[in-house]
């Protein structure tokens, strides 16, 4: 083994502020600091039969540098030699033609434009500020930051599904998260709108935000791709104007436009008819009266929640196809994973929950498992509904799941397909899900999604949540973990370019179209488009597969540093009774249906971490090939 001396300067490089300043592979352990009589140099081992070659390739790798314009000095005797590249790199190197160890970002003689000040547009945002970059400006058609889904589609009576343990601003190995966590673990609308504000204030964001502004129209501008730029017409306040951007992303949710769906006799059901989002109706009119909700997605679940705590009489939830909707201890033992649970353990650790309502969660369409059930996989088209209310309510029959469709409507009553009748109900909540925007196609000039990027370019990038679950294994549930690399990777591609190159000419990544039939923009993908896009993305541009490794650690951090098992479980318990008294004093339960005991308890989730950890040590051993 021999020490190779690469350079100087080099404890910046432990601190590293955004993926840009990421470090190369290396670590305390096999570096060291050499200052034998002169400046600090990075001393690594290497092999003794390391080629020179070999590590200029590494520094051509991490640094961007042509390997041709870099000399390896070392001293031989009295003199002093070149290290040529076919020969084996000295024990002590001093390398010419490289001004530091670190890469130059490139320079833009334009801002770059973020459009959505959302949870993403934010992120990036805040990628930008730790960067050290201001040269940015985030848009938005809104009065205040927060984004689609919490301006507009939420209601009064939303609050977070997943943790705010991976669902904050702040997500960052170097920043703080909200103080009320541990006993607010699934915050209000308005509170997450208030922190939205609170920490871009902090981070001073505010400042780079145009609000009450709308972007009208992309122009690309020059033919030359590596030197074009774009011109935006923009709208505020009643005044169109015209600004010149050096990239352009949009962030524009999933949750845009609701699917409309009309039912013959609707004129004739003489009650409320709405769809449940956006403030749209006032669920106090829901007291003491039988309500349908039509759809069994997240909003649907969401809707039971409010049902129960505005004490509504009974709630007839109807679909085509059942959902698997997840219990909470299972979104947090996803979330709080080390890397992931499979999708074994997901269905095994809902058990509690689904066999309170004497369902086998096995059985929904979505599941695909082999008959030993070692392989399994989960696939749906709607993400999940997460919370605890849904089995509860189906346990008192509070709630009834009804899988048909609805072929008609008459005065308070719903005709089913099936010819049965659902009578005395004035209300109807529609929850059928959201369609993409093709304005947003119109306005990226997207005709080909390549990966995130409108026709292979990548300073115009789109990103909205994938739609649906498809995976056999389960790194969480949540926003947070993914804004923050998709935020991270357009600043990086932004900052060093040349990355992009083995993107582009790889065609790894996977391609969308729109589909106009079905109402699909090419912006709107699955969630197999959102995975098959990043894997390719952290092997081609092995600095965001080193920021990955960083982050994937924080989640497991920060969801027991925020949700410890214990104050997590005495969260959910103090609902759990909360919403079981509501729905007791609506005149369920009694002899034959007793207040149940929260299915979840230390003994039953300490067995499911077990499980997850042997699976992680065993998938070491497999790595490791011991």
């Amino acid at each position: 083994m021999a020490l190779a001396v690469l350079s100087p300067d080099v404890l910046k490089m432990w601190e590293p502020k955004g993926v840009g300043n990421d470090p190369p592979s290396l670590t305390p352990k096999n570096v060291t600091l050499c200052t034998e009589g002169r400046k600090d140099v990075l001393v690594i081992p290497v092999y003794t039969n390391t080629k020179v070659a070999e590590v200029k390739g590494l520094l051509e790798q991490r640094f961007g540098i042509d390997p041709s314009s870099v000399r390896f000095i070392y001293k031989q005797g009295c003199m002093f030699r070149e290290n040529l590249d076919c020969e084996e790199v000295a024990r002590f190197v001093t390398v010419r033609g490289m001004r530091k160890f670190a890469r130059d970002k490139a320079v833009y003689p334009y801002p770059h434009v973020v459009i959505g000040a959302g949870h993403i547009g934010l992120k990036c945002g805040m990628t930008w500020v730790m960067e050290g970059t201001t040269n940015f400006v985030i848009i938005d058609r809104r009065d205040r930051v927060g984004g689609t889904s919490w301006l507009e589609q939420a209601n009064v009576t939303s609050r977070l599904q997943t943790e705010a343990g991976v669902y904050h601003l702040e997500y960052h190995e170097s920043n703080g998260w909200p103080a009320d966590c541990r006993t607010n673990p699934w915050p209000s609308r308005d509170q997450l709108l208030e922190r939205f504000h609170k920490v871009s204030e902090e981070f001073g964001i505010l400042p780079h935000c145009r609000l009450n502004t709308n972007v009208s129209k992309l122009s690309v501008v020059g033919k030359e791709y590596k030197s074009q730029h774009y011109e935006l017409t923009i709208e505020s306040q009643g005044m169109t104007q015209t600004m010149q951007a050096a990239s352009v992303a949009l962030f524009p949710g999933n949750l845009t436009l609701p699917k409309k769906v009309v039912y013959p006799g609707e004129d004739s059901f003489d009650g409320d008819i709405v769809y449940g989002i956006s403030n749209l109706f006032d669920y106090s009119k829901v007291n003491g009266q039988q309500v349908s909700i039509i759809g069994s997605g997240a909003f649907a679940v969401e809707n039971i929640r409010s049902c129960v705590e505005f004490k509504a009489h009974k709630v007839f939830m109807i679909c085509r196809r059942k959902t698997i909707s997840l219990p909470r201890v299972v979104s947090w033992l996803a979330n709080q994973s080390v890397n992931f649970i499979s999708a074994a353990l997901t269905l095994e650790a809902m058990a509690p929950m689904y066999d309170l309502i004497n369902v086998d969660q096995w059985s929904y369409y979505s599941v695909i498992a082999n008959q030993s059930r070692t392989s399994v996989q989960i696939r749906q088209k709607s993400r999940f509904g997460i919370g605890d209310v849904y089995f509860l309510g189906m346990y008192y029959g509070f709630v009834e799941h009804i899988v048909d469709d609805v072929k008609r409507l008459s005065h308070h009553r719903i005709h089913l397909n099936s010819g049965r009748q659902i009578e005395n109900v004035p209300i109807m909540l529609k929850l059928l899900g959201f369609n993409g925007d093709f304005e947003n196609d119109k306005l990226m000039k997207l005709k080909e999604l390549y990966g995130w990027w409108a026709q292979k370019d990548h300073r115009r990038y789109i990103v909205a949540e994938p739609l649906g679950v498809d995976a056999n294994n389960f790194a969480g549930t949540s926003f947070s973990p993914g804004a923050i690399s998709w935020a991270e990777t357009h600043v990086h591609l932004l900052n060093y370019p040349k990355d992009w190159d083995a993107v582009a000419e790889s065609g790894a990544m996977p391609t969308h179209e729109a589909d106009e039939e079905n109402g699909r923009p090419a912006y709107v993908v699955e969630a197999r488009h959102g995975a098959m896009t990043q894997l390719p993305l952290n092997s081609l541009i092995p600095a965001l597969g080193e920021r990955a490794a960083v982050s994937g650690a924080i989640k497991h951090q920060r969801m027991w540093q925020m949700h410890p098992m214990d104050d997590y479980l005495e969260c959910c318990r103090r609902e759990w009774d909360a919403w079981s008294k509501i729905i007791q004093e609506l005149g369920y339960g009694g002899p034959e249906k007793p207040h149940p005991e929260y299915p979840y308890n230390k003994h039953n989730v300490g067995t499911y971490l077990e499980k997850e950890h042997e699976a992680y040590r065993q998938t070491e051993k497999r790595w490791s090939g011991a």
